[in-house]
């Protein structure tokens, strides 16, 4: 609607504690204002006072003023604002600086399924943010160093060396991960072959260097196949000199501490968190200082409103360390935010590369494209929108059945509803329609209030860093376009008036629905 929530609760001059929200499906009302601290019948007056032409009545239901709105002004409002507006209907302009890491793979590994979860989630918060009207900068913070290169270059050493392949380099680092749990002694000269690595030995840098460019080319293969990219590639390694500086920061700062056996300590157990360790005996670092390290230098280049880091769920205890850690460092670790999610299973368990019991995201794409005929558009967004559909602390059971669903709630059902209605507008070409804006059907209301409701759950999918809600959202719009579709003729439509509000609502069901597609990373097809 041109009067946005946020808009309107101005309008209204309406106070801080004062929200406007979406009433449910059974409330008789458009618009609901909880009143717990202020007085409804105040509020109600208040309202009533300054004779809004949008709002027809006002209801005082317990501690609740409902707003029933008129239904033809609302109409002429929200769909002459979408025709307006474009694609941009619902943007905002916060103007804030975000960055968001995703993705962070291991390289030397193939992405699995797990990784699919994290890709599409921050590729579309990158999008959601977009939309807010905020300068949104991606950080792709790949894991490309630490002991598993010592095991995985022991192995190369010890059974290799083979052609550099991911199906080769996941070979081994299988191999060598199952033989340190049972071989004590190789798993201390995979630790003291990492330890060399870090003390820049030539020839195993040379050896780490042809792995990372291999992997990172591979990478690139599969973001492209669903549409992403990132402004920054800065994996670990980059932040190990910083490291190393953060460290004997921490030390001076008296933050952590050197333990007997030489290893260096944050204590947090005042702070009701566990220890943990930024440098080992041996002197070798691990992944929290180089963590640490690229906080500090994200919030000192870029000065951002808010960092965002997609990690999952299992990792929640460590980044209250971290964010712990750089508050008593001196740091602003409020801007640091983790957004994480449940687990992808397979058959009940988590998949685990270094277990060998996995999906590779290869196959899936693969997969996607055997059973859609080859249609790289239909295929990949039944993928993205059955993984974004569901909130994000919910775990997933891997099955390609369901994953790639291409009826009901999918991506392919919406992506239909967008074609039926460019099929309408197609057939009405550039008909001129004469005659006012009217509503007559309650499929009609229905649809125009879903529309105007399409800013607000931008807000809500940003502000709780949950693009389900705006697949959800689709879904529900498509539901009732396709109930308005076989009830409501439009270009059969037996008056000017009635032809051109429904085309205008065609149109903004189009529009709505590809650029909602959009900000989860799906394109729409011209056919199906």
């Amino acid at each position: 609607m041109t009067y946005t929530l946020d808009k309107l609760k101005k309008k209204l001059a309406l106070p801080d504690s004062l929200q406007i929200k979406f009433p449910p499906a059974e409330i008789e009302a458009d618009l609901a204002i909880p009143c717990f601290r202020e007085d409804p019948q105040k509020i109600a007056r208040k309202i009533k006072g300054l004779k809004l032409p949008l709002i027809e009545e006002i209801k005082i239901e317990g501690r609740y003023v409902n707003l029933i709105l008129n239904k033809n002004l609302l109409a002429k409002q929200v769909l002459n604002d979408i025709d307006k507006s474009g694609d941009k209907y619902g943007w905002a302009k916060d103007g804030k600086k975000i960055l968001i890491e995703y993705s962070s793979p291991n390289i030397a590994k193939p992405m699995h399924i797990g990784h699919l979860r994290n890709n599409v989630i921050g590729h579309s918060l990158e999008k959601i943010y977009e939309a807010r009207g905020n300068k949104v900068i991606t950080i792709n913070h790949i894991g490309d160093w630490g002991t598993q290169f010592g095991k995985l270059i022991l192995a190369w050493q010890k059974w290799g060396p083979q052609p550099i392949t991911t199906e080769n380099l996941y070979k081994l680092y299988v191999r060598i991960n199952k033989q340190t749990v049972k071989n004590k002694k190789l798993e201390q000269e995979a630790r003291d072959t990492f330890t060399k690595l870090e003390k820049g030995d030539k020839k195993l840098l040379k050896i780490w260097e042809r792995f990372k460019n291999h992997s990172v080319k591979e990478f690139k293969k599969t973001y492209k196949e669903f549409g992403i990219s990132f402004d920054l590639w800065l994996g670990e390694s980059s932040y190990q000199e910083a490291a190393e500086k953060m460290i004997k920061e921490a030390i001076k700062k008296g933050v952590a501490k050197k333990e007997e056996d030489g290893a260096i300590v944050v204590d947090l157990e005042k702070y009701k968190l566990p220890s943990y360790i930024l440098q080992k005996a041996d002197g070798s670092t691990l992944y929290a200082g180089r963590d640490l390290a690229a906080a500090k230098w994200r919030l000192q280049k870029y000065k951002p409103t808010k960092i965002l880091y997609i990690v999952g769920h299992e990792q929640e205890l460590y980044f209250k360390q971290i964010f712990k850690t750089l508050e008593l460092l001196g740091y602003d670790a409020s801007k640091l935010e983790h957004v994480n999610y449940n687990l992808v299973t397979i058959g009940g368990k988590k998949a685990s590369t270094r277990a060998g019991r996995t999906v590779f995201l290869d196959e899936v794409i693969k997969e996607s494209l055997r059973r859609t005929k080859n249609n790289k558009i239909i295929g990949l967004g039944a993928v993205v929108y059955n993984t974004l559909s569901q909130r994000r602390n919910k775990p997933i059971n891997f099955n390609w059945k369901k994953i790639l669903n291409l009826e009901g709630n999918s991506a392919p059902y919406i992506q239909y509803g967008y074609v039926r209605a460019q099929s309408i507008l197609k057939k009405a070409g550039k008909k001129k329609t004469n005659g006012k804006i009217i509503i007559e059907t309650e499929r009609e209301i229905r649809l125009v209030k879903l529309l105007a409701h399409y800013p607000e759950i931008i807000r809500q999918a940003q502000l709780l860093n949950e693009p389900h809600l705006i697949a959800n959202y689709l879904n529900d719009l498509v539901q009732e376009f396709n109930r308005f579709y076989n009830f409501d003729p439009v270009l059969a439509a037996d008056s000017p008036s009635k032809m051109k509000t429904r085309l205008l609502i065609v149109s903004g069901v189009a529009k709505i629905i590809k650029n909602g597609l959009i900000l989860l990373g799906i394109k729409t097809p011209k056919k199906m």
